[in-house]
Formats: structure tokens, C-alpha cells, sequence
């Protein structure tokens, strides 16, 4: 659920300070106080060609200077497998935004669940309106650096997953395609998820998380907060009742399903979930084993905390192959 917590530059005015090449810079959005972001260009950025963006946002807790580790084996921010590092590989910009935080300097994401019984972050309890936050944010990002409109693309960790399906909800506008993980639709329980389009979505999640659980309700976790949590497949498949991303989509909601390689010793498999007939692409990889984990990255608290880790493959990596085809119409 965290991002590691860390030292926390000021953001700078990054327009008229632009951001070096191959190194993280940290820009403030305009009008939103104590929201900085961190980008980090590839080394090879030299501004004559417009860039797919990636924004990648923290769990609840943690915070843009953690989010990055989260992705990386064992921590370690020199690993291939870090979402920066494949960025740098891959060519794309990536962003690490902060979420709202609260008086003890905690940082959240509003991704909706404010029904009686749900579970709601604190900037959901404030109803902070992070919709608009991540349209300024956007903006911002767009006067910092040469980027493609039509592929800018959203994921996130945890309530930053959760966040992830809210964009899906109300910015298919701007992003071309979601990849949440460790979250489920959290809004779509207390609110009309209507967008504006069908967009391509993937949603990896470790069967065994007991801070997201799979099947939904309570969690037994790192928080005393209480409250229920969407269920991943009701998120993911739905019904006509109560839509999920494959029934919005009109997809045939029995999917393919193809057993990933067991690459690892880790005690868990993955399995990914292909569903045809869609008016845009809906995956969902299921790790069964696997806890409340960035699939490649690190076993940031202990197993009896948040479940084990697969290293099957990286969620990194996934989470790119995906997005990269992807466009705006």
C-alpha cells in the first residue's frame, strides 16, 4: 500500500527551469500547493519529437519519491526492472505525482468509495477533487516537455490503482489507457462510471492480497481504516446489472485465458485473461499466490503483512507492452 518515504525537494518552476535529461526532476502543478510531481526524461530526450507519457501514481501512504522503488527487485533502483529503468530503455517520459496529503503528511488519491460501508482514502473523506488535479497536472506536463497527446497513459500502485479506474470513469479524454495495480474500481460502488469512451484497460492483481482483497470487503492489512473494497473481477467483468470494464465494453465476457511462464521458484503462477469482442482491449492478469506486491518488484514489508511477491515477470515491463500500442482516437 506505501511508497517509500523519503527526502522531498520543493518542487521547482520546471517551464523555466527545464528538467535534465536521464535524471528526475521535481516540478510543481500550478494553483495546487504541495502537489509536486517528479518526471524523469529519457537521457536520449532532446525535445525535437513528442514522447508517450506514463503517469504512475503511489499507494496510500506512500508518495512520488517511493513510487519508483515499489516497481524495483528488491528495492533497488538500479534494477532493469524498475518502471524508470524501462522507461529510460523504452523511451518514454515518466511521471510520479503526489496524492492529497493529510495532517500527518500521509498522502492519498480520491478514487471514490464515499458510500456507507466503503472503504474511502482520506482525500476521499475531504473530497478532494483529484480529477482536476490530474487535468492541471497534465497541463503542466505538457508545458514541461514535448509530448504525445494521443499517448499519454495512467497506472498506479494500490489506492493509486483505484485511481487509475477513476480516470478510466472520467478522463478517457486525455489518457489513452489504464493499467492498474493492486486496485479495483472503487468508484464505480458510489458513483455513475460513464466515460466518454471505451478505453483500453489492463489490471494485475495478486489473488492472496489481504490489503486490496480479490474478492472484495475488508481488508486485513497495514490500516486500521475500515471500510469494504471492490472486488477485482466485478471490476474487471461485470454484468448488465453492475457493470464491470468487460460488460461496459460489450465484450464476450468468457475470456481467453493463457498460464503465464512459471519463471520462479516463488510459490505463485499468473494467468492473464484476454476478453473478445470488445469495443477496446480488457485484461486481467491474476497472480495466485501473490500478495499486495508490483509483480518483479520488491517485498516492501514483510509476507505476514502483505503477502508474498511472484517474479514471474515484471509488472513494469507488462504494464508497457500493453500501453505503448495504444493511442487517443
Amino acid at each position: 500500500m506505501l511508497g517509500a518515504c523519503g527526502r522531498q525537494p520543493r518542487g521547482v518552476d520546471c517551464v523555466r527551469l527545464p528538467p535534465t535529461p536521464g535524471e528526475d526532476a521535481t516540478c510543481r502543478v500550478p494553483e495546487w500547493k504541495d502537489r509536486d510531481f517528479i518526471i524523469r526524461l529519457p537521457s536520449g530526450y532532446d525535445g525535437a519529437s513528442p514522447l508517450p507519457v506514463v503517469v504512475a501514481m503511489h499507494g496510500g501512504g506512500g508518495d512520488k519519491e517511493g513510487m519508483n522503488a515499489i516497481t524495483c527487485a528488491g528495492g533497488d533502483e538500479a534494477s532493469p526492472a524498475c518502471l524508470s529503468a524501462v522507461a529510460e530503455r523504452e523511451g518514454f517520459i515518466v511521471v510520479y505525482p503526489d496524492g492529497f496529503a493529510n495532517p500527518l503528511g500521509f498522502r492519498s488519491w480520491n478514487h471514490g468509495g464515499d458510500g456507507d460501508g466503503l472503504h474511502c482514502s482520506y482525500a476521499c473523506k475531504e473530497g478532494v477533487d483529484d480529477v482536476a488535479y490530474v487535468r492541471a497536472l497534465l497541463d503542466e506536463i505538457a508545458r514541461v516537455a514535448e509530448i504525445d497527446p494521443a499517448r499519454i497513459y495512467a497506472t498506479g500502485f494500490s489506492n493509486g490503482g483505484g485511481m487509475s479506474h477513476r480516470l478510466a470513469c472520467e478522463l478517457a479524454d486525455r489518457f489513452a489507457a489504464f493499467a492498474p495495480v493492486g486496485g479495483a474500481n472503487q468508484f464505480a460502488l458510489s458513483h455513475a462510471c460513464a466515460p466518454s469512451r471505451a478505453a483500453p484497460i489492463l489490471a494485475i492483481h495478486g489473488s492472496d492480497d489481504p490489503c486490496w482483497p480479490y474478492a472484495g470487503g475488508e481488508a486485513d492489512c497495514l490500516s486500521t481504516e475500515e471500510g469494504a473494497y471492490a472486488a477485482v473481477e466485478a471490476s474487471m467483468i461485470g454484468d448488465e446489472a453492475a457493470p464491470g470494464w468487460a460488460s461496459r465494453h460489450g465484450c464476450e465476457l468468457t475470456p481467453e485465458v493463457t498460464q503465464l511462464p512459471d519463471a520462479d521458484a516463488d510459490g505463485n503462477t499468473a494467468s492473464e485473461r484476454s476478453f473478445t469482442g470488445c469495443a477496446a482491449p480488457v485484461l486481467l492478469i491474476t497472480v495466485d499466490g501473490a500478495g499486495h506486491t508490483w509483480p518483479g518488484g520488491d517485498q516492501y514489508l514483510d509476507v505476514s503483512r502483505i503477502g508474498g511477491l511472484s517474479r514471474d515477470f515484471a509488472a513494469s515491463e507488462r504494464v508497457w507492452s500493453f500501453l505503448r500500442d495504444q493511442r487517443l482516437p
